[in-house]
């Protein structure tokens, strides 16, 4: 009895040791996916082995994950004029609110690893709780009477972090306005009319002029080099492939296209597209990691989708085709519903009819923005991705506003990409037009007074 009891102590004290061992292994290796607690939202499985990105004091302390957090988002919140701030729950005269949710911190609303309770927008808290700030909403203003706090998230109602286009001076001014603007147009893209004003004398480059020339270059790619905006711009060959370098790494790619376009790479590696090879990231993750590729996406892709993805993977590294880059190279990857059916969608009319000014998948998922004197695409697409209310700007250059909220509220319709028109109107404007005619009344009723 006692020697089988050694036995068994003695096997369990070896399987301790492996187990052990193969823990420690880990806390060293480079795939760290045995201590993952559960799957991330769908913002940060790109990244979930970057364990310190998150984690940077190992896993001690609700204050090194917020400052985390806002390593990577603390622009972005700048940039939507947060409604509400960390600073506002630092104010004495709110302390009772944070007793039932600390709005302080990110996590307390955005709870990673725990895909059970996580719903749309990584959002980790039942849908009403806005009710614990705002329990007496109803009261205060009659139009919400009989809403539930569930639908305070509603597109065109509110939004958590920005409300910047729902605000009600922002509605009054829009109310009114025909569903197809009178000049409904895209901004036009400035970058090569800048140079060339800047460079008044420069002459576009000729194939003969290519700077690498024999086998290392075919006729081919010469060909459609000097037919490119490269070209025009006296970008020659050897100012990509210094050092006779013909061959990069995705890493390498974005660097190299960082020399010129900063800005683009700057708001790529922002986004989904790029995530992966952001200098935000720890760079022995990123040179491990490498760039995401289309079979490691949660959303639907093409079978037959491949490579990774950096900027040539839109556009082609010698043509440099902006039309191919806003339609196909899109499609080529994407198989979700939305996408699908762009091709039977007015907007694909209007592109096939103007390729310049159309509507493309890029002009609303990588829309053009003024930037001082310049307007340049940005190459985020999570930027007004989710919550797609933030896509009411680029809707605004051709819709009014009150067609587009109702369109973005439309899941069938925004699954259809948009084919028809909203079925609905949007309730948000007509408590705007009962609004005014109240504000009117009053006035009028000040000026009888009088």
């Amino acid at each position: 009895m006692k020697s089988y009891q050694f036995k068994f102590w003695h096997y369990g004290l070896l399987l301790t040791l492996a187990v052990g061992a193969y823990a420690a292994y880990n806390l060293t290796a480079d795939d760290k996916s045995l201590f993952i607690t559960g799957e991330p939202t769908h913002g940060h499985h790109q990244i979930e082995l970057a364990c310190t990105s998150c984690h940077t004091d190992g896993f001690a302390g609700e204050e090194s994950i917020q400052q985390s957090c806002l390593n990577c988002h603390a622009e972005e919140l700048e940039l939507a004029d947060d409604s509400h701030p960390r600073k506002k729950f630092l104010d004495p005269r709110n302390a009772q609110l944070l007793e039932t949710l600390d709005a302080r911190q990110c996590i307390s609303c955005h709870t990673e690893h725990k895909q059970e309770i996580t719903r749309e927008m990584g959002v980790s808290l039942a849908g009403d709780f806005c009710f614990h700030c705002h329990s007496e909403i109803a009261e205060e203003r009659s139009s919400h009477q009989g809403m539930g706090f569930e639908t305070c998230a509603s597109a065109g109602c509110h939004n958590y972090h920005d409300n910047g286009t729902l605000y009600e001076d922002f509605l009054i001014a829009h109310v009114g306005q025909p569903d197809l603007l009178e000049e409904a147009k895209l901004p036009v893209r400035t970058a090569m009319q800048f140079w060339l004003q800047e460079h008044p004398d420069a002459k576009p480059l000729q194939q003969k002029q290519a700077d690498i020339q024999g086998e290392s270059t075919s006729a081919e790619i010469a060909a459609l080099w000097s037919q490119s905006a490269h070209a025009q711009v006296e970008v020659n060959c050897t100012n990509c492939h210094a050092d006779g370098q013909m061959q990069f790494s995705s890493i390498e790619v974005v660097e190299q296209c960082a020399s010129c376009h900063s800005a683009q790479q700057e708001s790529f590696t922002q986004g989904k597209h790029g995530m992966r090879l952001s200098a935000k990231l720890p760079q022995e993750f990123v040179q491990q990691a490498g760039a995401m590729t289309p079979q490691q996406a949660w959303i639907p892709m093409q079978s037959d989708a491949s490579g990774e993805l950096n900027c040539i993977s839109c556009h082609g590294p010698h043509d440099v085709d902006l039309q191919f880059a806003a339609v196909e190279s899109c499609l080529n990857c994407h198989s979700d519903e939305h996408s699908l059916a762009y091709k039977a969608s007015p907007h694909f009319d209007t592109w096939q009819a103007n390729p310049e000014n159309g509507v493309s998948c890029a002009s609303c998922h990588l829309p053009r923005e003024t930037h001082g004197e310049q307007v340049v695409a940005n190459h985020n697409q999570n930027h007004n991705l989710r919550p797609n209310e933030k896509m009411l700007p680029v809707c605004l250059n051709c819709h009014g506003a009150e067609f587009s909220l109702a369109a973005m509220a439309d899941k069938k319709l925004i699954s259809q990409n948009f084919k028809h028109k909203p079925a609905d109107k949007h309730e948000t404007f007509d408590l705007i037009r009962d609004r005014i005619a109240r504000i009117s009344n009053s006035k009028k009723n000040q000026t009888k007074s009088q």
